[in-house]
């Protein structure tokens, strides 16, 4: 699903199976940078917990874009 925010900046958050288990995976879509568990700036990020990656998305203040 592909999400974006009021600076513009979008990202595609997916969940994904690997290993047996669901994976919640949120990636930048082209400038866009996913800030890391210690602020480093990243392409993407994986979440285990579907929680904590819904969380992260609306502390960034990403919503679902049209």
């Amino acid at each position: 699903m592909k999400m974006a925010n009021a600076k513009g900046e979008a990202v595609y958050y997916n969940i994904v199976e690997k290993n047996g288990k669901l994976q919640y995976v949120v990636k930048g879509i082209g400038d866009t940078v996913v800030l890391g568990r210690d602020r480093q700036k990243r392409k993407s990020r994986i979440f285990t917990q579907e929680a904590q990656a819904e969380r992260f998305l609306e502390r960034n203040g990403f919503r679902t874009a049209y």
